[in-house]
């Protein structure tokens, strides 16, 4: 009886097999093709830059203000051009536009390598500059000529309530180093003369001498 019936619906088996085989092909081509793009963009991840623009407070003074420019991807970024909109007057007569690298751009930055510089101090014209806001644009390209172009903007107003208490431990044992120096620097120059008060051997008996004259004489008073 099942060898009756398998013979009577052959044809019927092997079209659902056919159909079985032809949807997991279509599935395993389906996951290959996703492996493929996952492997793609891995690759293109880790040759792909990223520039990253930002200001910070200084550790040692919250008032100065630095600006940090780093390529925080896994690729080096070629052809960097920096666009600031609207120009930012860093201090008086003196406008971001004009330093150097902003300028002329960069020709290439390395992955994870950085540029701090100090920017400006938020004790002058205070005020004006916690309202100043501006932005930053960063166009470059990858080792594959793919351009990108990012835009950071720069807000004055975060810093505003900001404290700061005490001093870091980096910068306060730099600057007991640099005492130290100085004090040794003038110990060897001669500006300031050390006071040194010297004993002879005599002078060291005769003290000897003294101290035991006076027990002597404490003992009898007690006596």
């Amino acid at each position: 009886m099942i060898l009756e019936f398998l013979n009577q619906n052959s044809g019927a088996f092997a079209v659902m097999f056919s159909a079985v085989v032809a949807t997991a092909t279509m599935a395993y081509a389906i996951l290959t093709w996703r492996l493929v793009s996952e492997t793609r963009k891995m690759r293109e991840a880790q040759t792909e830059p990223r520039i990253s623009v930002t200001v910070q407070p200084r550790e040692e003074w919250i008032n100065f203000v630095d600006m940090v420019i780093q390529n925080i991807g896994l690729g080096p970024a070629y052809n960097v051009k920096f666009t600031v909109n609207p120009d930012f007057e860093y201090s008086k007569g003196e406008f971001l536009s004009e330093l150097g690298f902003i300028a002329k751009g960069l020709e290439y930055l390395a992955p994870n390598q950085k540029l701090q510089f100090f920017l400006t101090s938020m004790v002058e014209n205070s005020e004006k500059k916690m309202k100043t806001r501006f932005e930053i644009r960063v166009a470059y390209q990858n080792s594959l000529g793919k351009t990108y172009d990012d835009r950071y903007p720069i807000d004055f107003s975060q810093f505003v309530g900001l404290s700061q208490l005490g001093e870091p431990p980096l910068y306060k044992i730099a600057k007991n180093i640099e005492d130290m120096r100085k004090d040794i620097h003038h110990l060897s120059t001669g500006f300031h003369r050390m006071k040194v008060i010297t004993y002879t051997k005599e002078d060291v008996e005769e003290e000897i001498k003294q101290r035991l004259q006076r027990t002597d004489l404490k003992n009898s008073d007690e006596t």
